[in-house]
């Protein structure tokens, strides 16, 4: 590895420039050595039942790397997952932000260390919606590569918790609720309206703010299940704390944000983290 250079922590999220500085450090010296595999999101989800013998080839590898912190996320990920390793089965495990589209040779799989395709979907200029929601305010915003294009921000008064019970609780409940449902369909039709000139050009959809929250406006709000509907709707979720205007240069580098894991494939096939 180059010297200097801070290994991540498993799973931490990566930058493209850092990330291909690292992948770069751990590639081998010859350049034909070491194999790479890139899955789509559907070949992911069918890795586990898969017969291919090269998927089977790598299994001990996304095992080590299911073993280390955050490592359940790798089976998960609706981008699918890219894998690199040298001949000495120490390897580099990746979900990048956008989903892997393009079916490579085989069942995925590349001769050498190859980064190339992962390096272009990094490089890539997506056009990403953005919807952004705390109760009590929101943001929604579209971007063309990291540049946002159109954005809109504003607040609706949402009551705090409330500590007391019986009555009164259930009353302050419904009421609470009732702001919330109305923030969710304001913040849905803003979103609607502001996506509206670029609706043929939006690659994804991408939700940040408090988790919970979100969950219930995605339950509720039609654009973001027509997204969801057309695998658009990606579940990642931007960790941003205010919704606020000044927020959007914090988005833009979060976009290309890749979660990664280096790995030391074992014997047994349990993971460790690889010097």
């Amino acid at each position: 590895m180059t010297a200097g250079y801070r290994k991540p922590s498993p799973g931490q999220e990566m930058a493209p420039e850092p990330l291909l500085r690292l992948l770069e450090s751990r590639a081998p010296a010859a350049a034909v050595a070491g194999e790479s595999l890139y899955l789509t999101p559907a070949a992911l989800a069918a890795w586990p039942e898969s017969r291919d013998a090269t998927l089977r080839s790598w299994r001990p590898l996304l095992r080590a790397a299911e073993s280390l912190p955050g490592g359940a996320a790798l089976r998960a990920a609706d981008t699918g997952l890219v894998l690199l390793r040298d001949d000495g089965g120490r390897g580099v495990a990746v979900i990048p932000p956008f989903p892997i589209t393009e079916a490579l040779a085989g069942a995925g799989a590349l001769p050498g260390w190859d980064a190339g395709p992962l390096r272009q979907l990094l490089a890539a200029d997506y056009t990403v919606g953005v919807i952004l929601l705390r109760l009590g305010r929101y943001l929604t915003a579209v971007f063309e590569g990291e540049n946002p294009v159109v954005s809109k921000t504003d607040t609706r008064y949402v009551k705090g918790k409330h500590s007391a019970g019986g009555t009164s609780q259930l009353r302050f409940q419904r009421i609470r609720e009732g702001q919330a449902r109305k923030l969710y369909d304001e913040t849905c039709r803003a979103a609607r309206e502001r996506f509206a000139p670029y609706a043929d050009r939006i690659d994804y959809l991408l939700l940040g703010g408090d988790r919970l929250t979100l969950n219930a406006f995605a339950q509720v709000c039609p654009l973001a299940r027509q997204y969801q509907a057309r695998g658009k709707l990606l579940n990642r979720r931007l960790n941003i704390r205010e919704p606020r205007h000044s927020a959007l240069e914090s988005v833009a580098g979060m976009l290309r944000l890749s979660r990664v894991w280096c790995i030391a494939e074992t014997g047994a096939g349990v993971g460790a983290v690889s010097g």
